[in-house]
């Protein structure tokens, strides 16, 4: 082995070790690079969740903030319809009021009433004698008599019962809105504070995202630095068998020379001791036979 060969035999040896290494530092370097790129993604992911959640709260709280204007607007009518009404029933219970005292009312009407039906139902459901029937009738007549005397008070009562029920319809109808408007409130409200709270997260996220992102980059980049190095000693590699290569077809083709030479000067001497009659030893019967005349 010639001093150039073996130089170039060490010098492929320890590229080899050396690519091996950096084929490791790849392997390396290619798991940590895809887990930071996977943390990466993870976070965007989480961010994108985050910003969607956000967007769907938004919607949401906005909704509500609609129908919370439209239902206060719906109270105010209801209340605005109260006022003038609860007015007008003070007016008619003082209207009442003054009836009652100028009727000089012992019994109110619908107690009268309660009388009449209850003497009525006795005399219907129980066996009572003749007189005794005259006396309930004569009791009767004189109940509906006050009664019909107070048919002005009657009239009063039934407006301002009238007038109480639309108050307190409208009254329920308003606490019923004003529920509804508390309730959406306290939703949307609890939607802001959800929306207060993803906020930070996502930019806490996304300091990470960065961070990661960062990382992930370092590693690619000392990737590819390792990657292009391995290239370059895969190349001096390839330049170095080429170089064997030529070598080693050198050698063969100068042994082949030799031999060729060696057998030519075999051949010859067996010719010649053909052409002297000596006599051939084995050695010359195969040279005679590789060379086709045997």
């Amino acid at each position: 082995m010639t001093s150039q060969h073996k130089e170039l035999v060490e010098e492929l040896n320890r590229h080899r070790a050396e690519a091996s290494k950096l084929r490791n530092t790849l392997n390396e370097l290619d798991n940590e690079k895809e887990s930071w790129f996977r943390k990466k993604e993870e976070i965007s992911s989480r961010i994108r969740a985050g910003i969607q959640k956000i967007k769907e709260n938004k919607a949401k709280r906005d909704a509500l903030t609609k129908e919370v204007k439209e239902l206060k607007m719906k109270r105010d009518s209801f209340n605005k319809e109260i006022k003038p009404r609860s007015e007008e029933l003070e007016t008619l219970k003082r209207e009442r009021t003054e009836a009652s005292k100028k009727l000089d009312v012992r019994e109110s009407p619908s107690r009268l009433k309660q009388q009449m039906e209850k003497l009525e139902f006795k005399i219907e459901t129980e066996n009572v004698s003749f007189e005794k029937e005259k006396e309930l009738m004569k009791k009767i007549k004189e109940l509906k008599k006050e009664y019909d005397r107070l048919s002005v008070l009657r009239e009063s009562s039934k407006n301002v019962r009238k007038v109480l029920d639309v108050v307190r319809k409208t009254r329920k109808d308003a606490n019923e809105v004003h529920n509804s408007i508390q309730d959406k409130a306290k939703q949307s409200q609890i939607l802001h504070e959800e929306i207060l709270k993803i906020s930070p997260e996502i930019d806490k996220l996304k300091g990470e995202g960065e961070a990661t992102f960062k990382k992930f980059s370092e590693l690619k980049a000392k990737f590819n630095e390792a990657n292009s190095q391995l290239k370059e000693k895969l190349n001096a590699m390839d330049g170095i068998k080429r170089k064997l290569d030529t070598i080693y077809a050198e050698k063969r083709e100068k042994r082949k020379r030799e031999q060729d030479s060696f057998l030519k000067s075999k051949e010859d001497a067996v010719n010649e001791k053909i052409r002297k009659g000596e006599k051939l030893t084995t050695e010359d019967l195969l040279v005679f036979q590789k060379f086709g005349k045997g």
